[in-house]
């Protein structure tokens, strides 16, 4: 039996990817970018698929900001009748500067920037990458390591680092602040290795001046908390002071303007109603989540996006409303929940 993405993949450019853009035409599309690469790389956009979906995005799309978004969403008087997207890229990462933002400029797009203030002021990187290069780096463990039922034996440690990481995350999401900095004391430890102070090249985070200078031209700067943890599993004085930490971090870096806010990890469980009162008390226009669910776009608050990677044909499909469609016929969406 043909999958849905094999009769996709074919109808699409028979008509079908048209008919949905039409059918869903009122929902704008909100896309989600991480990292970028040159080349291919897991879990990075390669330069030349991002230069593909830009000048796709420019030849049959309504590109609008953050900004525009929010204020015009059901503005009568709109004459662009092509599907609205927004650009939004997560984290504050220097490939954003060097790999995106020339490819912004070339197709005169507007883009939003969510960025971790302490990443980039350097008093901190982002504890995901913490455990990436831990585990990378580490050639054995002193003694086996036992992350809920899962026991990592050290005589098989370095055939099973992907697995380690995979276990380990989810775990780790839920630790809160002081709970991962005792972690990361005892796996470095256990791994005999010492974390760098400041993030190495390959999670080097953009220059304030760099923001600044993107900022001047267009590129829309927001917030993703002062050091992004998971807002979900803080107490109420740490959401308070990481997302307040944020906004003013910002306004004192790069001027007091309208800024929006992105929720890190981004899932139900990392947005609670008090992190959204937080956020909407400390200044922030809206925010966004890291799925789409059949809600959309109906709370400035929670508002739905769609992640984008190297596949063009999943972009395709974001893109035209095949993703909307499905959420909304099938209650169908891309929420996804950490097991341990």
């Amino acid at each position: 039996m043909i999958s849905v993405s094999e009769l996709v993949k074919i109808l699409g450019p028979k008509g079908a990817f048209q008919l949905t853009g039409r059918l869903t035409r009122n929902y704008p599309r909100i896309l989600m970018y991480h990292r970028f690469s040159e080349e291919s790389q897991v879990g990075h956009v390669s330069s030349r698929q991002l230069e593909t979906q830009f000048r796709y995005l420019k030849k049959s799309f309504n590109v609008v900001s953050m900004d525009s978004l929010i204020s015009n969403q059901s503005d009568p008087r709109q004459k662009d009748y092509r599907p609205k997207v927004v650009i939004t890229v997560d984290d504050g990462y220097e490939d954003f500067y060097s790999i995106c933002y020339p490819l912004l400029k070339k197709y005169e797009l507007p883009a939003t920037f969510y960025v971790t203030t302490n990443f980039i002021s350097g008093e901190n990187w982002l504890w995901q990458d913490k455990l990436k290069w831990l585990i990378d780096n580490s050639e054995y463990i002193k003694e086996d390591l036992r992350i809920g039922d899962v026991v990592f034996e050290k005589s098989n440690w370095c055939s099973d680092k992907f697995s380690a990481w995979k276990a380990l995350f989810p775990y780790l999401i839920r630790l809160g602040i002081n709970g991962l900095e005792d972690f990361f004391k005892q796996f470095s430890e256990l791994t005999d290795q010492t974390l760098p102070k400041y993030a190495p090249e390959l999670y080097r985070s953009v220059t304030w001046a760099q923001l600044r200078e993107m900022q001047d031209d267009g590129v829309t700067v927001g917030g993703h908390t002062a050091d992004h943890y998971s807002l979900g599993h803080l107490s109420d004085s740490e959401v308070y002071q990481q997302v307040n930490s944020c906004k003013s971090h910002l306004d004192t870096m790069l001027g007091d303007r309208p800024r929006h806010f992105c929720f890190p990890n981004g899932q139900p469980e990392d947005v609670s109603s008090y992190a959204k009162e937080c956020v909407e008390g400390a200044g922030f226009i809206s925010s966004v989540l890291a799925y789409y669910s059949r809600a959309g776009l109906s709370d400035r608050y929670a508002l739905s996006r769609h992640g984008v990677g190297d596949s063009w044909l999943d972009f395709q499909k974001t893109v035209w409303g095949i993703d909307r469609l499905g959420a909304i016929i099938l209650n169908r969406d891309s929420r996804f929940s950490w097991s341990v």
